[in-house]
């Protein structure tokens, strides 16, 4: 089970009190079909962060990052550069805020038994 936090230093503060040494970031890109655009998804980007509290409950914060449809190349679709740099500026604001916390960071988020993620990468 999981606790949402509604904001990153509500996140760190649990974390902190509870003494977790370790926090887990990544970039979620999640994509949706759109019908306007002949197929072409629209990706939607988010800061995820989790951290485990104990055996079965883990604390998980979100920041939306922005939405846009896909870029088509040669190569299949891809995240757009705006979007792709928007997301890696705010991973790095991340990362340094949960640093100056204390703790340590490592890539990856916890997930409920089941979940799926896409193939993009930010």
């Amino acid at each position: 089970m999981k606790v949402l936090h509604d904001t990153l230093d509500a996140l760190l503060a649990d974390v902190t009190d509870l003494k977790v040494p370790v926090v887990r970031v990544c970039t979620l890109v999640q994509s949706a079909p759109t019908s306007p655009v002949a197929g072409v998804p629209q990706l939607t980007v988010r800061i995820v962060v989790t951290a485990m509290l104990d055996e079965r409950l883990w604390a998980e914060w979100r920041w939306w990052v922005g939405r846009s449809l896909a870029d088509v190349g040669e190569r299949g679709l891809r995240l757009p550069e705006t979007l792709g740099r928007r997301a890696q500026e705010r991973l790095a604001e991340v990362r340094s805020r949960i640093a100056a916390a204390g703790l340590r960071v490592r890539e990856g988020m916890l997930a409920e038994d089941g979940t799926s993620m896409d193939a993009f990468r930010a």
